[in-house]
């Protein structure tokens, strides 16, 4: 470690101890703090710095970070927080208002220099903590900048303070966030996991420290000592509040333990949460099948019907040969077909390869399934199914023929990009390997050429992932180059993307940068944000209304675009082509199968608000500044998309409503009231 920065470290530590010590006791500065910070979207100026960062406009926008105005000063501070990248002039302005004297202010510029990512600014961060306390949320801000940005020397120096009491809520909560970003950059140590674990356990700590610390449980390994582990035990027994619950019983899976074991089956039966039942069956990946089986089995009949996908995924991803006839027995009884093609997924993926009848009973029901329903998405999974087992390439290619129906194409090239990439695929195949190869090569090929955004991603993905198995049955890619050329912008990125690193790695090349789409930044339609002030926005499902509350002060671009599409009726009949239990329901795509956009693209809007409880409504995106239509709600707390994912509003009604929704619900309509 530099010996400069060394000093840094203790200048921070110093800070930081004696911030914990004394911060009820700092007496009032004798600095005026100045705030006076009004957000107006009906004024001209403040419309105008909006329409900066929309555009990426960093030389207007660092010409307000010295107005007399203090809201301007802080809307364009906060703007940078959603730029892609920070040049040099930017990081020094920035850098300079950690002195600002309003907090608002000095909070923006240290979040936007933490989205920056860049190391060296960990060192200007760590400077200008503030040890007199006044500013206690900046310096929580601060906090969990400086895990953005900082190295494992500083993670370490974060996770050994102990100084901070529960009384020093913002700085004992900026703790935690820190460390849980170092964790999103793979920086932990033991220190850290042990603060983290101290936060969770102590039910009298504050809730805001306590929830990032179970968001990092969640997400992360950690060590856990005996003690400890009876202590996690016990908390999952008496705990109440579900993110808890849900790293909580995540930790206690991973630790592989008899009795984490008993105390999770014991919580399986016992809680009301469907998350955190979700959670519960996942968790008990590590332990041995034939102690789990019967309980998982029986959460086939849940209550709701993704708890019972949940389970039905477990079998797939965990089951064993022996269960293989069993699982085909389950399928065929009354179970509805949100679980019933899973679990002949599970049939064929663990049907031992001797047992050619019962394959055979296998794909003659999965054939006949997808013969008599129209419904993309059952197609969508018999096709996983029939993909485990891989001599069903051909009939899945053929069904891919037949079809014109977007979201059953795009899931025949994803079935046959698995089956291309299997460890074992020489093992099965045997002498036909290499036949087998040629024939998916020629797929692929067609898939690309196709110009449909769905195929052509997964048949390039199969490419890339394998170059040298396919660089034989390609000997020239001008081929690539000309299919490159088809692909509409910005409307097909995604494929254009893989492609391109598909022709990359068959040539022996680096991977590429990500192309930059250079098309204008769709505007912001200010008429559209002030008639829809003040109103709500209600998705009608089947099942009832979820009513939404946008946040044009903190997305105006994306809440614009989204009203916009709303009043055309642009989202009426569409579908939610994406449901992963306990994460999100995605949907709005023009496709139905997550691909695809209009001739437009948002730019990335990330304020500084976290994505730290469920009902967030956000952009779907492939990268920053590639947002379109298609949008999310989550169904828990999602931490792991702080920073890099727009939010433009919240579920205030309906939220049960969200979480029944299933692949394939149809949006009836969305509309303002």
């Amino acid at each position: 470690m530099r010996p400069e920065f060394m000093v840094q470290i203790f200048r921070f530590l110093t800070c930081l101890l004696l911030s914990g010590v004394a911060l009820s006791c700092v007496p009032p500065s004798d600095e005026e703090v100045v705030e006076g910070v009004v957000i107006d979207l009906n004024d001209a100026v403040s419309q105008r710095i909006y329409e900066h960062q929309n555009t990426r406009n960093t030389d207007s926008l660092l010409t307000y970070l010295a107005h007399e105005d203090p809201s301007y000063r802080y809307l364009s501070t906060r703007a940078f927080g959603s730029f892609p990248t920070l040049n040099d002039e930017v990081i020094k302005e920035l850098s300079g208002l950690l002195q600002s004297r309003s907090e608002l202010i000095r909070e923006a510029a240290a979040y936007a220099l933490g989205q920056s990512g860049t190391e060296r600014v960990a060192d200007t961060l760590t400077a200008a903590f503030d040890a007199d306390g006044v500013y206690r949320d900046y310096n929580a801000t601060l906090l969990a900048a400086v895990g953005k940005t900082g190295d494992a020397g500083l993670q370490k120096s974060i996770s050994s303070i102990s100084t901070y009491t529960n009384q020093d809520t913002a700085l004992i909560a900026g703790q935690a966030w820190s460390l849980f970003y170092f964790a999103r950059r793979s920086l932990q140590s033991p220190e850290g996991d042990k603060r983290i674990l101290e936060l969770v356990l102590d039910r009298s700590a504050p809730m805001e420290a306590r929830h990032p610390a179970a968001f990092y449980l969640h997400r992360f390994k950690v060590a856990v000592d005996s003690a400890s582990d009876r202590s996690l035990r016990e908390l999952l027994r008496i705990e109440t509040d579900p993110e808890i619950l849900m790293g909580v019983a995540r930790t206690i899976g991973r630790q592989k333990e008899p009795a984490g074991r008993v105390a999770l089956l014991r919580a399986l039966r016992s809680q009301k949460d469907w998350r955190v039942r979700t959670e519960i069956i996942r968790s008990l990946a590590d332990f041995d099948y034939a102690s789990i089986r019967e309980p998982v089995v029986e959460k086939l009949k849940d209550s709701h019907p993704l708890v019972r996908r949940t389970a039905a995924e477990f079998l797939r991803d965990n089951g064993l040969d022996t269960d293989a006839t069993f699982y085909r027995k389950l399928s065929r009884d009354s179970f509805e077909n949100n679980v019933r093609y899973v679990l002949y997924a599970a049939a064929q993926r663990h049907l031992p390869v001797y047992f050619a009848d019962h394959r055979g009973f296998l794909n003659y029901d999965l054939q006949q399934a997808y013969s008599k329903t129209t419904n993309a998405y059952e197609r969508t999974d018999i096709l996983a199914a029939l993909s485990e087992y891989p001599w069903n390439y051909r009939n899945i290619y053929e069904l891919y023929k037949k079809t014109d129906q977007p979201a059953v194409r795009s899931a025949a090239a994803e079935a046959l990009q698995k089956i291309s990439n299997r460890e074992d695929f020489n093992a099965f195949f045997k002498k036909s390997s290499r036949r087998v190869r040629y024939d998916l090569s020629l797929y692929f090929r067609e898939m690309i050429y196709s110009k449909e955004v769905g195929p052509a991603y997964a048949a390039a993905g199969a490419l890339t992932d394998n170059p040298e198995l396919y660089q034989p049955f390609y000997t020239e890619l001008d081929w690539m180059n000309t299919a490159l050329l088809g692909f509409q912008l910005p409307r097909d990125i995604e494929a254009y993307r893989a492609v391109d690193a598909a022709r990359a790695a068959l040539a022996g090349e680096p991977v590429p940068e990500p192309y930059s789409v250079d098309a204008d930044a769709k505007p912001i339609d200010w008429n559209i944000i002030g008639e829809g002030a003040g109103k709500e926005v209600v998705i009608r499902l089947p099942a009832g209304r979820v009513v939404l509350k946008l946040w044009p002060d903190m997305a105006p671009a994306t809440v614009s675009s989204f009203l916009e599409l709303v009043g055309a009726g642009y989202y009426n009949g569409k579908v939610f082509h994406r449901v992963v239990p306990n994460f999100v329901a995605q949907g709005g795509g023009p496709l139905g199968d997550g691909f695809g956009s209009e001739e437009f693209n948002l730019r990335t809007e990330t304020p500084g608000v976290r994505w730290d409880r469920p009902g967030l409504i956000g952009m779907a995106s492939a990268g920053k500044d590639t947002e379109g239509v298609q949008f999310f709600i989550t169904h828990r707390a999602t931490p792991h998309l702080d920073g890099n994912y727009t939010i433009f509003g919240e579920v205030t009604e309906g939220q049960n409503i969200l979480d029944g929704v299933t692949v394939g619900t149809v949006i009836e309509r969305i509309e303002l009231r």
